[in-house]
């Protein structure tokens, strides 16, 4: 059952003589003062027996980890577009932290793959580059940035690093700022076609199959640099989690 919400006297200058003056579009019923002519717009709201259930609230938050546009989660759920945003920014909170699901690195056999990715936000000219570093023996990501393509973003990243995982053996490709890790002595850079770097390469594969922020040729791009970071941390959280249950 639907309710309709009342207005027993106009929030402007508390006057009762309020008369029905038509329907939107989404045929909510609007109402007009004739004192003041000011119109307002009674919008339909549910009992609480049609609350959205806890299990939807659940699935809004997964649609959050797939390939749609915020937009797209507001049609589908048939909720209002602030809605998903509230929903979304709710999720981050909830979120643990992102070294809690990194596991600790007790095998000095352990290799690290680094690589970036290119992302954009606003429109085209704006790139993210998108920074991490992948351990082979657990497929988690153990460090990540989101910045610009220059050495600082990488230096800010190589601080992120777990030292046991910093200890070992890592590949990259031939990108200039990766000349900062020679310095090791346990560093190579090698090309796509040496096999050394497939597993982040297989991870951008899944990254950019599950959000469209990252699909090249598209206009799937982030309107905002702080949603931007949010939905890449809850994919980067959520992949972490994913392949910890598989160790244990």
């Amino acid at each position: 059952m639907i309710s309709v919400t009342k207005i027993e006297k106009c929030p402007c200058c508390s006057s009762e003589n309020i008369v029905k003056n038509g329907f939107t579009k989404a045929k909510n019923q609007r109402v007009l003062c004739k004192n003041c002519s000011k119109s307002r717009v009674l919008h339909k709201k549910s009992n609480p027996n049609n609350q959205i259930k806890a299990i939807d609230i659940e699935a809004i938050r997964r649609v959050f980890l797939e390939r749609l546009s915020l937009r797209g989660v507001a049609r589908i759920f048939l909720i209002s577009y602030y809605r998903v945003y509230k929903e979304l920014d709710l999720y981050f909170l909830l979120l643990p932290k992102f070294r809690t699901q990194v596991v600790d690195n007790k095998e000095v056999n352990d290799v690290i793959e680094f690589d970036e990715l290119c992302g954009f936000c606003q429109n085209k000219k704006n790139k993210q580059w998108l920074w991490a570093a992948l351990s082979r023996r657990t497929r988690q990501i153990v460090a990540y940035v989101i910045g610009d393509r220059s050495e600082e973003t990488f230096k800010r990243l190589i601080r992120k690093i777990p030292l046991n995982y910093l200890k070992c053996v890592s590949y990259s490709d031939y990108w200039k700022s990766y000349a900062i890790l020679k310095a090791k002595g346990n560093h190579q850079q090698v090309g796509k076609e040496s096999g050394k770097t497939n597993h982040i390469e297989r991870y951008w594969a899944t990254l950019r199959a599950r959000i469209s922020r990252y699909v090249r040729k598209s206009l799937s791009f982030s309107r905002s640099l702080r949603y931007h970071h949010l939905v890449t941390k809850l994919f980067i959280v959520d992949y972490n989690q994913n392949c910890s249950s598989t160790l244990f």
